[in-house]
């Protein structure tokens, strides 16, 4: 069963979004900062936005086997994922995880300009 959840951004906006984060101001592997957690805890969610298989968010995200478990645990305990039929799925509140962290990092980008 499932449910359709209704975001105040379609899904496509948020992950262009988050994608154009990426480039802008260079996070990621374009200068060759470090991703931060929660950087990384929005890019499983965005990824997991249909059930995925942990080898699938593996790659995507470029995590090793060791840390993606570790972030799996945490993003499941705390109800932002779901494990349905041994894959991940983002639930609402992991949708409001994403919503919330691009519009934080909008707020910081417009302050440090």
């Amino acid at each position: 069963m499932t449910t359709q959840i209704q975001f105040a951004e379609p899904r496509y906006v948020i992950a262009s979004k988050l994608l154009r984060m990426k480039q802008d101001n260079g996070l990621g592997v374009t200068n060759g900062t470090k991703r931060g957690r929660l950087e990384i805890f929005a890019e499983i969610l965005l990824f997991c936005d249909q059930r995925k298989a942990k080898t699938n968010i593996m790659y995507s995200t470029n995590l090793n086997y060791a840390q993606l478990q570790n972030h799996l645990k945490l993003l499941t305990s705390q109800g932002l994922l779901s494990l349905e039929m041994e894959k991940y799925v983002t639930t609402e509140k992991g949708f409001r995880y994403i919503e919330l962290f691009l519009e934080l990092h909008d707020i910081l980008r417009d302050e440090a300009l």
